[in-house]
Formats: C-alpha cells, structure tokens, sequence
C-alpha cells in the first residue's frame, strides 16, 4: 500500500520530480526509469530519457534541441495527435497507452476565452499512473470542466496567468480536481515572476509545495 499522506507525497515529490523551470518536468522511478514533460532548456547531462511527453507545440514546451539532447535510440516520444510527427507516438483527450511502467492518460487542455491555447487544437496535460501514484501535468490550460474528480496524488499546475491559469483559478482548480497535493509551474522564467509559486502554496496552506529549481 502507497502512503499517500501529504508529507510522504512531498517526500516522493523531492527524491523523484525535478522542475527545471517553466513547465518542464523529470519525473524519475526508483527503478532509474525517467520521463520527462515539456521539457525546455533542460541540459542533455539531465537525460538521457526513456519517455517525453510535450503537451502542445509552442516552443516553450516543444524545445527540439532539448528533446534531442535527452532522447536516446529507443525513447518514446509523444505529442498530441493534432500535432505528432512520423516517428512519435499520437495521443488524444480521452487515450491511453502504457510504455514501462508508465501509464498516460491524455487530459484535454485549453484556455476557455484567450486564443492562446484554443480548445481545437486538441492539445493536452497528462496523466502518469507510475508506482502507484497518478501524477497530473495540466499544461497550459485554464480551470475546464474536464478538471472536475480528476484526484490525482500530485498535480503540477501552472500559475504565471496570461496564457494559462494563474495562482488564483490555480488554486481553485486544486479543490475542482480533488487533488492531494499541488506544485506550481509556469513561472519565474518567461512570465508570473518568481514569487507566483510562493503566492500560490500561500493560498493552498499544507497542500501546496513549491519545488526547488534544478
């Protein structure tokens, strides 16, 4: 049985997740298996990876020189299917597929009125199902009722605003989700300055965390 009590998701959280800014993401098993998100700007000394995913095309999270940084002959890449390349695994809202001992599932994502991240461009967050735990990346999204008893373990969730949700819609997505735990993303680098995290696990007391930089 996994002890998902909030102080031993925040330990899981330190010995296995590195944020290395922006939404970009290692999630690392006890086993040695690594996956990444979003990688950007992420060194190759990092990698190398056995699965990345990208959660949509914009170059802040599809950063090509990262991804062959990390990739090696046989990583598995996946992008959503509106934007998959010949060589890479598609993925819609709704999909799963299973590679190691990840399971992902596709979470739709999309801003409600903004036109940076139109619901019709299929893009997407993603859930990982590893050692028991469910790890939700939402990408760039606003609050969407897509949200609603998701219940992951552990939820990364952007707070910069602008393009996605900020602190504020970010914690109230915390309690739509049912999430245990929540790590704020999306700051510091390019938008939201850097104290959007701190702001952020202010609001949510116990269950919000904010992750050291690598």
């Amino acid at each position: 049985m996994v002890d998902k009590s909030i102080g031993a998701l925040k330990t899981w959280a330190l010995a296995h997740l590195r944020w290395f800014g922006q939404s970009a993401f290692q999630l690392r098993t006890d086993a040695g298996q690594v996956v990444f998100i979003d990688p950007f700007r992420v060194p190759a000394r990092a990698g190398p990876a056995d699965l990345i995913l990208v959660t949509h095309p914009h170059q802040d999270h599809y950063d090509r020189k990262s991804i062959e940084g990390l990739r090696k002959e046989d990583t598995v890449i996946v992008l959503p299917r509106s934007c998959a390349e010949p060589g890479q695994l598609a993925l819609a809202a709704g999909e799963s597929l299973r590679t190691g001992p990840f399971t992902v599932k596709g979470i739709a994502a999309y801003n409600l009125t903004r036109r940076f991240h139109p619901q019709s461009g299929g893009w997407l967050g993603y859930m990982i199902d590893v050692e028991g735990l469910q790890i939700y990346h939402a990408g760039d999204t606003d609050l969407i009722p897509e949200m609603k008893d998701l219940c992951p373990d552990i939820a990364l969730l952007p707070v910069g605003g602008l393009f996605s949700m900020g602190g504020r819609a970010a914690a109230e997505a915390m309690g739509v989700m049912n999430a245990a735990l929540c790590i704020p993303m999306h700051y510091g680098m390019l938008l939201g300055g850097r104290g959007a995290g701190a702001r952020f696990v202010r609001r949510r007391g116990v269950g919000g965390m904010v992750l050291p930089r690598a």
